[in-house]
């Protein structure tokens, strides 16, 4: 019983690391166009790559890396927002 639910919580992480991935390419690929909703995309994917990453106790630097990456989308979306064009 305890290694199935341990096996149904690490697929469960481990589809949100893909769903992070595959939201990252996309973002990537539309940012030029749609800059802020590309913006938001990055910003879902990072907090849940963030929390992915705490929730599977990975190391310290996968931990500062994706916080990193979060501070960083959020720092883009206020200066596109307080800035414009």
């Amino acid at each position: 019983m305890k290694g199935e639910i341990k096996m149904k919580k690490d697929t469960f992480w481990e589809i949100v690391g893909y769903i992070s991935l595959f939201g990252c390419i996309i973002g990537q690929i539309i940012v030029g166009y749609w800059y802020l909703f590309a913006q938001g995309i990055y910003l879902i994917c990072n907090i849940g790559s963030t929390i992915r990453c705490f929730a599977i106790h990975q190391n310290p630097a996968d931990k500062i890396k994706n916080i990193t990456f979060t501070a960083i989308t959020v720092g883009l979306i206020i200066i596109k927002i307080v800035i414009g064009n």
